[in-house]
């Protein structure tokens, strides 16, 4: 087994259809399956279970092999690291958790500036929520997490951004009438939804009218704009197009805004890694520049 492998292992493992994993290793579906079939000759044991359009599962033994190749491609990326480093160059691939927003709305403006510094810096991005990334980064599947919320974390965990939470609207809305209105709900995380939960509570006797529920935060908004309803929504799905909609932040008992906030994770020691110390000095020093500034409500 080689690298290569490693590889395709770890792609089928995700994708559990030979014809994605074949595209996305720029193969033919004949040439993975036969390379598959040889795997399985020279170790003695069969890999998969074939189930046509429902896709494939691993045996228990190919389970052990994905293990096995996961682990040996993070060795040997970390050993490109470390030659690299040798050769006072910054390269290898950085593994990050990404919070699903965060990678919509801000880490591509960051990766391209940070791709424009060290162009030899490549990429493996995990998005999920931020309680399952919190865990990617502990068990080092991942060597940087951007996430939100409150995360516990033992190590470094720097503050990068927060946000008001808001109410969002076409037109004006005074407050006491929102159990009234048409809600847009949309699917987050649930540490968010319980803080959007909680100062319902806090102010309303009845259950919101929820009109419509989406997936995520993108598309409601996209749902406001058309009128639909309103949604209270993080800001940071706010961008200079949005100057037409109306915005009341939430605000607690203490009259204190309500925020969510975006946090860096990552262990001391992996700063050793030259792709991991320039990732995070690049963040703390340039994150801010992709955030855009919040408009003023017409």
């Amino acid at each position: 087994m080689d690298e290569k492998d490693w590889t395709i292992l770890d792609m089928l493992a995700q994708e559990r259809n030979i014809t994605r994993t074949a595209e996305r290793m720029f193969l033919s579906q004949p040439s993975l399956t036969y390379r598959l079939q040889q795997l399985e000759r020279e170790l003695g044991v069969p890999l998969l279970v074939y189930r046509g359009r429902r896709g494939i599962e691993f045996t228990g033994q190919g389970d052990r092999l994905v293990e096995y190749a996961r682990e040996m491609l993070k060795r040997w990326g970390e050993m490109k690291e470390e030659l690299a480093q040798g050769q006072g160059e910054v390269r290898g691939t950085l593994r990050l958790g990404v919070s699903r927003s965060v990678a919509l709305y801000r880490l591509p403006d960051v990766l391209r500036r940070f791709s424009q510094q060290y162009p030899l810096v490549e990429f493996d991005i995990s998005t999920a929520l931020s309680q399952d990334l919190v865990g990617s980064v502990s068990s080092q599947k991942e060597q940087i997490g951007i996430v939100r919320g409150n995360p516990q974390w033992p190590d470094t965990m720097e503050m990068l951004e927060q946000e008001q939470v808001c109410i969002l609207s076409c037109v004006p809305i005074d407050p006491e009438e929102l159990p009234n209105r048409r809600r847009i709900a949309f699917t987050t995380d649930p540490m968010l939804s319980r803080i959007i939960e909680n100062w319902w509570k806090q102010r309303y006797s009845q259950p919101s009218n929820v009109f419509m529920h989406v997936d995520n935060a993108e598309i409601a908004k996209r749902m406001v704009q058309n009128d639909l309803g309103y949604a209270i929504v993080p800001s940071i799905v706010l961008d200079g197009d949005d100057r037409e909609l109306y915005r009341l932040p939430l605000a607690g008992e203490d009259s204190e805004a309500i925020l969510w906030t975006t946090w860096m994770l990552y262990r001391q020691e992996l700063l050793e890694l030259p792709a991991v110390k320039a990732f995070v000095h690049f963040i703390q020093a340039n994150y801010r520049q992709s955030i855009p500034s919040l408009y003023a409500n017409p």
